[in-house]
């Protein structure tokens, strides 16, 4: 893939899921309880840039033990990758995405 694709991609699957944060509510602040999906989802699209965990962890509000088997499950999965004690999502990571934020489409038309 090469890099062009990936920021098309990247940006494609951003729109969607930023939609779909404010349809559905997906707010920190609103106190809505989000599914491993979602906490996946918010966790592959913050690392679109190598980011800390400590940076992974207040912007997707999880604590640390939440945060370390996220990552590591991530990571073993092929959907992030650990550089220099910093993460990144990798094409399996944005095709996660991409899948995700096609099935919150169907569900929600399905719901309406």
């Amino acid at each position: 893939m090469t890099a062009q694709t990936q920021v098309q991609l990247k940006f494609a699957i951003e729109s969607k899921l930023w939609r779909l944060k404010q349809r559905n509510g997906w707010n920190v602040n609103n106190a809505v309880k989000r599914g491993r999906l979602e906490i996946i989802a918010e966790i592959l699209l913050f690392c679109d840039q190598q980011k800390a965990k400590t940076s992974i962890m207040y912007n997707t509000n999880l604590n640390y033990a939440q945060l370390e088997s996220n990552l590591s499950y991530l990571t073993s999965l092929g959907m992030l990758m650990r550089e220099e004690g910093r993460y990144l999502t990798t094409g399996k990571g944005y095709r996660f995405l991409e899948l995700f934020a096609e099935l919150q489409d169907i569900l929600r038309d399905e719901n309406t």
